[in-house]
């Protein structure tokens, strides 16, 4: 690698014609002026310069190197441009979250990008695990995870809450047979006929549906296990996991949010449950980060959408119970 400071030396003396100038400018010796030359000549292995009565004359050489020497210092004047430039419109953002966060999200994500183009927006769906060991690798900028994460390692922010619900077939149990939807005092299925009917799994399906059960006050509920239920079904595609549930092939927990995004509704049956089961939100990202502006416009507008959903989710349960 070239030295820096023999090239801005050698930069000068080219702009200036003479080494007395050089020095003066640089605040150096003339021997110190040609002392520079002569090791970058070396350096390069070629002679960059002609000296003569009126002035100095380049080589082919010399005329490249000093080319490239401008060059490099316009790279490094944008680049120090770009460092104090702090755009909240520009730059990459990678977050990762569960696959119903992401439905949820990236829409909206996507309409950001494309008001501010120079907004690079990276999303990935994953289980909570994997998304705490990438923030923490530095694979991500940001994570949303649904259990406070190990202290010391981030910085973390208590976004929302999302509701969870219990999925059946519209018409497949005794206490679906009026086709009228399922509201906060509708009494959720019996464990047998869920049993009978099967689950719908995903990779969720297990986190889900102990959480939905656990805060049930039936005890025939809070005993039970998703092992205990025979799988009647798997997909790891999230907008495909309500499918057989409309189709009577089973049933499966997901949070509410997802139930909303879903095209043939009527055809499913939702449980909350006198208790509503909430699970809790945390946006995550690595201790000791300063994050740019950019993360403050990506972090308001998971807020916003999250304040949304939740609002709408309420309205949803308060017009079933209307």
């Amino acid at each position: 690698m070239l030295n820096p400071l023999w090239l801005k030396t050698f930069v000068t003396l080219v702009d200036t014609g003479h080494f007395t100038q050089t020095a003066s400018k640089l605040f150096m010796t003339q021997p110190g002026v040609s002392q520079h030359l002569n090791k970058l000549e070396q350096a390069c292995g070629h002679q960059l310069l002609v000296r003569s009565r009126s002035g100095i004359e380049l080589t082919e050489a010399g005329e490249r190197l000093y080319h490239y020497a401008l060059e490099q210092a316009r790279a490094e004047a944008a680049l120090l441009d770009s460092l104090d430039e702090d755009n909240p419109f520009n730059g990459t953002c990678r977050l990762a979250c569960s696959g119903a966060l992401a439905q949820l999200l990236y829409p909206e994500l996507l309409a950001l990008q494309s008001a501010h183009p120079g907004l690079k927006v990276h999303v990935e769906a994953a289980p909570n695990a994997r998304i705490i060991n990438e923030v923490q690798q530095g694979d991500k900028d940001l994570g949303i995870i649904t259990a406070a994460p190990p202290r010391g390692l981030f910085q973390e922010q208590d976004i929302g809450t999302q509701a969870l619900c219990l999925i059946t077939p519209a018409s497949n149990f005794s206490i679906s047979e009026t086709a009228m939807p399922a509201t906060l005092d509708s009494p959720l299925p019996p464990i047998d006929e869920l049993k009978a009917l099967g689950l719908i799994s995903h990779p969720d399906a297990a986190h889900y549906l102990s959480l939905f059960f656990a805060h049930s006050q039936h005890e025939s509920y809070q005993s039970a296990f998703a092992e205990d239920f025979p799988v009647s079904s798997y997909i790891n595609q999230l907008g495909q996991i309500l499918l057989p549930v409309s189709l009577g092939l089973g049933f499966t927990v997901l949070p509410l949010s997802v139930v909303e995004q879903f095209s043939n509704k009527a055809k499913l049956k939702v449980f909350v449950g006198t208790e509503r089961v909430f699970e809790p939100l945390y946006l995550i990202h690595k201790r000791q980060r300063q994050l740019p502006a950019r993360f403050d416009t990506i972090r308001a507008l998971i807020q916003s959408v999250l304040n949304q959903a939740a609002y709408s989710g309420k309205q949803h349960l308060s017009d079933q119970v209307d």
